[in-house]
């Protein structure tokens, strides 16, 4: 599933990058599309620390985000890092005891408190002795009164100038005494895109890790499989996509691992990989996927490969993972259970598997009618290669995909 964080960077007086505030968006769509607070932050935790890279969303620097009022009386904030945690107190808040005893103790454990689209009234004092930072919306506060609140409280408290569109609003901020900025005049929030793969890849690196052992145990595979619902279903499925037309089904865990064999199932944890990311906009990308791993598998076993048949599997079906996932080709490498060949090949450099992964993706990218193979490259006639690739093809067909 797409999952989606919008962060805009806030500067310091020099500007270094002081932090970026993260902020929820449930499409690629640059704007706030509307929903509960609490749910907003609630998914806005799950995706920035739970399905992408928290510290890489940051730059190692500082993560400011909105709290509700439920969240804060539930000390939401401190299932976070301390470290690099900035605490907003959404302007919706009611102040009160409750939240205020709240943003008491996450500032006791070491987090930053700051108060979003700060106007000043009476209710506001007790938190003015917790903050460390005040963020005021620049160009709809009066210029006279953000000037009393610096001149008041800026010796203990640092102001942030938020939604400074202009070099002459930045100018201006700075000569005020305003100590960070953000805005549009630096940057529109960037939307980052990721993919959310549920729990179920655990026990996937599991099997993968269990497969690669010179000596791997049924056993434990299969008591991997039986304790996670839908993999036992994704097996299942698969084995029998795989043995259409068999007279026998395919009912049980221990029997589609029989059945598959090792070599098998190795192929069918990548696919299982894959179809767990599949969206629409995808879909096709990854039927290439199926193409290319089944098509680099006959051809090993064509050139005198075969003992090697898997890593070419292997290849194809993950040519294209750092497009599906959006991440660099150089850190999904380093996260899966690969051979050196099959890592060198996904990150270009030159071999055997790397080769045969260019005359595949080449004849994509061909018209069939001027298709050439080169048979130096693939030690097989053209009308060798176009055979396997139909039959590549009826394979694909057949995965009920």
């Amino acid at each position: 599933m797409d999952v989606y964080v919008a962060r805009q960077p806030i500067f310091d007086r020099n500007m270094n990058v002081f932090g970026y505030e993260l902020l929820y968006r449930r499409s690629m769509n640059n704007y706030y599309e509307g929903t509960d607070d609490n749910q907003a932050t609630a998914e806005l935790i799950n995706n920035a620390f739970l399905t992408m890279h928290f510290r890489e969303l940051t730059g190692g620097t500082n993560a400011f985000i909105n709290f509700s009022q439920d969240m804060l009386i539930k000390e939401i904030p401190l299932l976070l890092p301390s470290d690099s945690t900035v605490v907003e107190v959404l302007e919706r808040v009611e102040i009160n005891e409750d939240v205020i005893e709240a943003c008491k103790k996450l500032k006791e454990n070491g987090y930053i408190i700051a108060l979003d689209d700060f106007v000043f009234s009476e209710s506001y004092l007790p938190l003015l002795d917790i903050a460390h930072i005040v963020k005021i919306e620049f160009p709809a506060v009066n210029l006279e009164e953000q000037h009393q609140l610096i001149k008041k409280y800026g010796n203990k408290i640092k102001f942030l100038a938020e939604k400074v569109e202009t070099r002459e609003e930045y100018q201006l901020a700075l000569k005020m005494g305003y100590d960070y900025f953000q805005g549009y005049f630096f940057s529109k929030p960037v939307i980052i895109k990721g993919k959310e793969i549920d729990s179920l890849s655990i026990n996937l690196m599991k099997i993968l890790e269990e497969i690669n052992k010179p000596e791997p145990e049924y056993k434990k595979i299969a008591d991997i499989i039986e304790t996670d619902l839908g993999l036992s279903y994704k097996l299942l499925k698969l084995a029998n996509s795989v043995f259409f037309g068999s007279r026998n089904k395919i009912l049980y865990t221990r029997q589609a691992l029989v059945q598959l064999g090792l070599s098998e199932i190795r192929k069918w944890i990548y696919v299982m990989v894959l179809k767990d990311i599949q969206h629409v906009e995808n879909k096709e990308l990854i039927k290439t996927c199926f193409i290319r791993a089944k098509l680099m598998e006959h051809l090993a076993a064509e050139t005198g490969r075969a003992d090697r048949h898997f890593e070419y599997f292997t290849a194809g079906m993950l040519s294209s993972i750092d497009v599906l996932l959006n991440k660099d080709m150089n850190e999904i490498v380093e996260e899966l259970v690969l051979s050196d060949d099959v890592k060198d090949a996904l990150l270009g450099n030159d071999n055997e598997i790397k080769m045969m992964m260019d005359v595949v993706t080449t004849h994509e990218l061909i018209e069939p009618k001027v298709l050439t193979v080169n048979e130096e490259d693939i030690g097989i006639s053209r009308e060798r290669f176009m055979s396997i690739y139909l039959e590549t093809l009826m394979w694909v067909l057949k995965l009920d995909y």
